[in-house]
């Protein structure tokens, strides 16, 4: 094949080859010409002996202006032509070439002064008489500029990945579900306790705990369909020790160009202290508000407590007032003197014990527990002792062996003697009281139940409960202020116990007092 210059040639057809070159190589130069590659033809001087229209189209310079002219000074960057021009050199002089058939890609420049990035082949024959090289040339500029943009992103995007402050899966998707994890971030890692190889490979599905698998189940399908756009749900994941971890899951899918899922992004969120807190929050309102029912029945019960005293403080006093003045406007003063003298009495003396209760309840609600190790069956023989001397009546005791309980002695001696009291007191005219003590130990908790079995008159079952309130009295034949059960109840519940009454088997009743173990 000739290649010459094109003198006076028509700009828009293929030719280019001298007048004696054969058809076929007319046919040759006119597919060089519509190449979209540049095509160049050098002389063993590099200087230009032909180039195809996408050469010019290119570099912005005619075949015309080329040819003749250095390769070097038109289109290698200042920085680049003495080596260049040396490659030559050593290429013609036998030397081994640096640049081959093989691409390289190298910087070009272009006539009006810009920078492009070219594909560049070059090639060697030998041609009437001395060397030539011919090169192929393709602008890269694009193609590389967006090669450049893409891996910018996917590093950004591993970037992301690698140090994102949630965990982040990537997991392979398939017959409607999410498959095996693909990657995961050292988030996702810290959180669910496994290394980043571990969880590579391990099934999305055993990440999540089976109680949650349903959320997946039905709400992947729809994902994967393109009906969602992202799933985002609060679920629990399973850690590598079994642990439950709540996390905020956000899924989103991948897809090719024709929108067929490729892979799924997962970020996972851990909450566990939110919800924790969250719980802990449902916990503090229900304590407040069960604190605020407390306050409520307390206020109930202060109320009534309130008209009970002004009722039964006042009664005694009334009936002091009314004798005093029989007293003063009696006569016969020595004999109703003596009456309303007793009257006085009996009122003051009631006054006061209902003075005392109240006292004694005051101080079993607000004094301190100095809790100490108490023997009860002393405690219980010294109280009978102190019984059988203010009874009406012989008084009979019988214990079985009682344990040493950890309590305030004060508080709790209260409670036995108000029993016991209780058990010695309410009891049918004419009949002599016995009560029996025992205490039994339970085997799981350890917590004590004394029992105190009577052969009284027995409380009504509607009454077993009432009995605890102030000032409540089931009966009036008997004397008494109505504080007494009271008392018992509320040192027992603030040792963390328990009081309740029971009949007896053979009719009276038995008081039970479960103290819980220190």
């Amino acid at each position: 094949m000739a290649v010459g210059r094109r003198e006076g040639a028509d700009p828009d057809a293929a030719a280019g080859p001298a007048p004696d070159a054969l058809p076929r190589d007319r046919l040759l130069l006119a597919a060089m010409q519509t190449s979209p590659d540049a095509f160049v033809v050098l002389d063993h001087e590099d200087r230009v002996e032909w180039w195809n229209r996408a050469a010019e189209r290119l570099f912005g310079w005619t075949l015309d202006e080329a040819v003749g002219r250095y390769l070097t000074d038109l289109v290698v960057p200042e920085q680049y032509r003495t080596a260049h021009h040396e490659g030559l050199l050593r290429r013609a002089s036998g030397g081994e070439p640096r640049l081959g058939a093989a691409p390289v890609q190298v910087e070009a420049v272009c006539r009006d002064g810009s920078r492009i990035l070219v594909e560049l082949s070059v090639g060697e024959l030998e041609w009437d008489g001395g060397p030539r090289f011919h090169a192929f040339i393709r602008d890269v500029t694009d193609r590389e500029a967006a090669r450049s943009a893409l891996e910018l992103s996917e590093n950004r995007s591993r970037m992301v990945f690698e140090n994102a402050p949630v965990g982040m899966l990537l997991t392979e998707v398939g017959d409607g579900a999410f498959g095996r994890v693909i990657s995961a971030n050292p988030a996702a890692a810290r959180m669910l306790g496994w290394t980043r190889d571990e969880l590579r490979g391990r099934a999305y599905g055993d990440l999540t705990h089976h109680d949650d698998r349903h959320l997946d189940r039905r709400m992947v399908p729809l994902l994967l369909a393109g009906e969602l756009d992202k799933l985002e749900y609060e679920k629990r994941c399973v850690g590598r020790d079994g642990r439950e971890v709540w996390v905020a899951s956000s899924a989103t899918v991948v897809r090719d160009l024709d929108g067929s899922p490729i892979h799924s992004i997962h970020q996972l969120m851990d909450i566990s202290e939110r919800r924790s807190a969250a719980q802990q929050l449902v916990r503090l309102n229900e304590e407040l508000r069960q604190a605020n029912e407390g306050l409520a029945a307390a206020n109930a019960e202060l109320d009534g407590f309130t008209a009970a005293v002004a009722h039964d403080l006042k009664n005694p006093l009334m009936a002091i007032l009314m004798h005093a003045h029989l007293l003063a406007e009696s006569e016969d003063g020595r004999a109703v003197g003596r009456r309303a003298a007793d009257a006085i009495t009996r009122g003051a003396t009631r006054m006061n014990s209902l003075i005392e209760g109240l006292l004694l309840y005051a101080r079993a609600e607000g004094a301190e527990l100095d809790r100490t190790s108490v023997d009860v069956d002393t405690m219980v023989c010294d109280i009978v002792r102190e019984l059988s001397v203010v009874a009406d009546r012989p008084v009979r005791v019988t214990r079985e062996e009682l344990p040493s309980l950890s309590v305030e002695p004060v508080l709790f001696r209260q409670v036995v003697a108000n029993v016991l009291g209780n058990g010695v007191k309410y009891v049918a005219p004419g009949v002599a009281p016995r009560v029996h003590v025992s205490a039994h130990k339970d085997p799981v908790t350890d917590d004590w139940t004394l029992r105190f079995a009577d052969n009284g008159i027995g409380i009504a079952p509607e009454s077993r409960e009432r009995v605890f309130d102030v000032f409540h009295r089931e009966t009036t034949d008997y004397p008494g202020t109505g504080i007494g059960l009271a008392i018992c109840r509320r040192v027992v519940e603030r040792h963390g116990g328990k009081i309740w009454i029971e009949p007896g088997p053979d009719g009276g009743s038995v008081v039970h007092v479960r103290m819980p173990c220190e």
